[in-house]
């Protein structure tokens, strides 16, 4: 019952954080040489992952390249949907259904999946014969693929809030584009400057500030930052509803309620309005960098979140699992985790994708060192996980990330004080932990 509970928690995470695709989307074609491999005596690998559009062909890509470089191994990727569908299509594929599970999949929430018995822990790989030096990867994302005290899966493709800024709209209003907020007080400072009614009418038609609908996210490096903390050690038990918390709520909510820089409940249309001008700042994930500089008409800026007591932004993202089968097909779908996760990789997929690498090395490459040469919002992204954190994935996450964008908005809306919706929304996760 636990191991079910756990896995629909993670599912639940995917799909109320807007990640889910369409239900009718179906695999991708798997590719006719695939089914050659056997007749080549090549071990043959089935890879599940949720990349569509550029992303999706950057990785395929990949894949083809690792085809290539390894004659004894041949992987062929399918796409099954975004991470909702895909972690729904794992799900049923390891409880014996008629679809057999793949050999390597990419899933959010995927540490969470280790208590069903399916996956192999990753550190039987790393920390084996044929391993990698776990120390050259940052700590955050070997917090962020643990559960239950066990390391379960590799870090792969990841993301952190940033602030994303109008460099038009600063100089606009006197402000130095060089200098973004870096504290939270100088944040409402310069939100203040931002919100304007530029047609005198008596409403804000440009507000200074805003977070994507990632509220969750966003509020949890705000607690960190205050010295708060999500869960404790045991995870056992939520700790937001603490006096370090309730104060970073509290700050979140004067922003709407006393300073008036950001719209209420309002966060679904914050990119649109940030791309339409009508938004100086937003604090939205890493992973839109590539997208938001493409589609905006004007200059944006990128800066590290601001910080308050420290700077801490947490992660996101998804990781690759290996799933328990044939020796020999378990250690080739390590080959190809290894590969696909190597320095080079890494960077190679963050270059070309806005999502970050994973090693502490990754600044110091010379292909890295030439495209923020040609790229240079990216190095600011980068030089932030120095202060990266890992929320540990624990058993009532998507609980806990629901609850806690039901106190936003109730904060926000004037349906409570930051104490009590954080108090809710404590009582709401404990309660469910009790329970397991």
């Amino acid at each position: 019952m636990f191991k079910s509970l756990a896995i629909l928690s993670v599912i639940a995470i995917l799909v109320v954080a807007g990640c889910a695709s369409p239900a009718t989307l179906e695999p991708t074609a798997i590719p006719e040489q695939a089914e050659l491999a056997a007749t080549l005596g090549k071990i043959e690998l089935e890879f599940w992952h949720a990349m569509s559009g550029h992303n999706g062909e950057v990785l395929e890509g990949m894949v083809d390249k690792f085809n290539e470089e390894n004659l004894d191994i041949h992987v062929k990727s399918v796409f099954q949907g975004k991470y909702a569908v895909i972690a729904q299509k794992f799900w049923a594929a390891i409880q014996a259904g008629a679809v057999p599970p793949p050999d390597v999949a990419q899933i959010g929430g995927a540490p969470m999946f280790g208590a069903t018995g399916a996956l192999v822990p990753i550190t039987d790989f790393t920390d084996g014969p044929k391993g990698i030096d776990r120390t050259e990867i940052y700590d955050a994302f070997w917090t962020y693929n643990t559960a239950g005290g066990k390391l379960w899966t590799m870090p792969f493709n990841n993301s952190m809030p940033i602030l994303y800024y109008n460099r038009d709209l600063f100089r606009a209003a006197g402000l130095d584009p060089e200098k973004p907020p870096e504290t939270w007080d100088e944040l409402v400072e310069v939100a203040q400057v931002l919100t304007k009614d530029t047609d005198g009418d008596g409403q804000v038609d440009q507000w200074g500030f805003n977070t994507s609908s990632s509220t969750h996210w966003h509020l949890s490096a705000l607690i960190l930052q205050n010295g708060g903390r999500i869960i404790n050690d045991d995870e056992t038990s939520v700790l937001y509803d603490g006096p370090e918390a309730v104060e970073a709520l509290e700050s979140w909510g004067e922003l709407v309620n006393v300073h008036k820089v950001m719209p209420p409940a309002q966060h679904k249309a914050a990119k649109g309005d940030f791309l339409a001008g009508k938004l100086g700042m937003l604090m939205q994930s890493s992973a839109g960098l590539p997208s938001t500089l493409e589609e905006a008409p004007f200059e944006v800026g990128v800066a590290m979140l601001p910080a308050n007591k420290a700077r801490v932004v947490p992660i996101g993202g998804a990781s690759l699992v290996i799933v328990k089968g044939e020796e020999a097909k378990m250690n080739a779908a390590w080959e190809f985790t290894k590969w696909l996760t190597s320095l080079e990789n890494s960077n190679y997929w963050a270059m070309n994708t806005g999502y970050v690498p994973v090693y502490r090395g990754a600044l110091e490459t010379p292909e890295m060192q030439r495209f923020l040469e040609e790229n240079p919002l990216y190095k600011t992204v980068i030089e932030q996980l120095e202060d990266s954190y890992g929320i540990p994935v624990f058993a009532e996450l998507g609980t806990s990330d629901t609850e806690l964008r039901k106190a936003v908005e109730k904060v926000e809306l004037g349906a409570a004080m930051p104490k009590e919706a954080l108090e809710a929304a404590a009582e709401a996760v404990n309660s469910a932990l009790s329970e397991r």
